[in-house]
């Protein structure tokens, strides 16, 4: 891996925390949340600084080349991300439901007590 490579991996990921952080304090995005993306920061960081490791889950895991790994890697990540996604909708949507039943039956309330 190059010198250039390895300093755009590690600024990239240097980045990415900066922003996670900067959006955790602003209370724009729960910690539950973006541990997902710091826990991805650090593998870039590490790759970053240490590039011989591809190398070595390429070996130990039996993929042909390192980028098919990566390759994998980041299907693996994608397909996490979209469950994450996923339950997150699921479970916004059934608050959701269960808040127009609410309004609702408060809205019943308000008209029978004005009758």
């Amino acid at each position: 891996m190059s010198v250039q490579l390895r300093v755009v991996l590690i600024i990239m990921a240097v980045i990415i925390m900066v922003v996670i952080f900067r959006l955790i304090r602003s209370k724009k995005l729960p910690v539950k949340y973006s541990l997902f993306w710091l826990i991805a920061s650090v593998i870039i960081l590490l790759v970053g600084a240490v590039p011989n490791i591809i190398g070595i889950f390429t070996r130990l895991i039996g993929f042909e080349t390192s980028s098919n790994l990566v390759i994998g890697i980041i299907l693996m990540l994608l397909l996490i991300i979209t469950l994450m996604i996923t339950i997150i909708v699921s479970n916004q949507r059934k608050r959701i439901t269960i808040l127009v039943q609410e309004v609702s039956l408060l809205k019943k309330r308000v008209n029978d007590y004005e009758k």
